[in-house]
């Protein structure tokens, strides 16, 4: 199953699994397994599970789960902590 970053059309639903990696402009950049259906723009970036770019647009500089925990990083941000409005 190839990770996949696209554009998506206008009022899309996801389906679990999704991950959101940022906008291009109005369009939302999200990133799915080749095996969810999801409605494409415009495919930005398809790697293979072990990390290996398959396809990448010209200029386009997200990076996929799969490549990002080839790097030793975390696949998501994590959320942070609710610490009760404590922080200043």
């Amino acid at each position: 199953m190839n990770k996949i970053i696209a554009t998506t059309a206008n009022f899309s639903l996801f389906s679990p699994g999704v991950i959101f990696r940022g906008k291009s402009g109005k369009d939302l950049k999200v990133e799915f397994d080749d095996s969810v259906k999801v409605v494409v723009k415009e495919k930005l970036v398809e790697a293979k599970p072990d990390g290996t770019v398959v396809f990448r647009k010209p200029g386009e500089t997200a990076k996929t789960s799969a490549e990002l925990i080839k790097e030793g990083k975390p696949p998501k941000l994590e959320t942070p902590k609710d610490d009760g409005g404590k922080r200043k």
